[in-house]
C-alpha cells in the first residue's frame, strides 16, 4: 500500500501536506482520519489510517498488562497516540509532543511501509539510510 520515501516540509504550526500518492489511500480507507504515534523500534513516528490503527490497538489491548514489557509497549504506543484528520487541502497537524519526540522541525521524510507511514527527521533518516548501505556493503564484502 505505501512505499518509497518523500522529502517534506512542516510549517511553523507543525502542519505537513500529506504527499499526493498517499492522500487518496487515507481518504479511501478511513475518511482522512489518521492516528499518529511513536514508532515501536525507530526514533520516528508511525502514521496509520484509523482503521489500521484499530487493529494495532486491539492487539495491544489484549496483551497481559501484568507483564512489564507489555505494559510499557501499551504506554508507549497507545499513550502517545494522537487522532488527527486530513484537512480539505490534504494537510495534517503533527502534535507538538510527537514532533518533539521525533525531532521534527522544518524538514522531514515520509517513508512508506506496509500498513503505515513513518515520519523521520531528515538528518536521522539520512544517517540511518547511510548505515543500512554501509551494512549491506560490508555484508557483500564479507560474503
Amino acid at each position: 500500500m505505501f512505499s518509497g520515501n518523500i522529502d517534506i516540509t512542516l510549517d511553523e504550526r507543525g502542519r505537513m501536506a500529506m504527499p499526493m500518492r498517499y492522500r487518496d489511500s487515507f481518504r479511501d480507507r478511513s475518511g482522512g482520519r489518521l492516528v499518529i504515534t511513536v514508532a515501536r523500534h525507530d526514533p520516528c513516528l508511525d502514521v496509520y489510517a484509523e482503521c489500521d490503527w484499530e487493529v494495532i490497538f486491539n492487539e495491544l489491548a489484549e496483551l497481559d498488562d501484568d507483564d512489564l514489557g507489555n505494559r510499557r509497549r501499551q504506554l508507549k504506543l497507545i499513550g502517545s497516540a494522537s487522532e488527527v484528520e486530513l484537512d480539505a487541502n490534504g494537510r495534517v497537524v503533527i502534535p507538538q509532543r510527537l514532533r518533539d519526540y521525533a525531532d521534527l522541525e522544518k524538514k522531514a521524510v515520509v517513508v512508506g511501509l506496509p500498513g503505515r507511514l513513518q515520519l523521520w527527521n531528515d538528518e536521522k533518516w539520512d544517517r540511518q539510510y547511510s548505515q543500512w548501505r554501509a551494512d549491506a556493503n560490508r555484508s557483500l564484502e564479507e560474503g
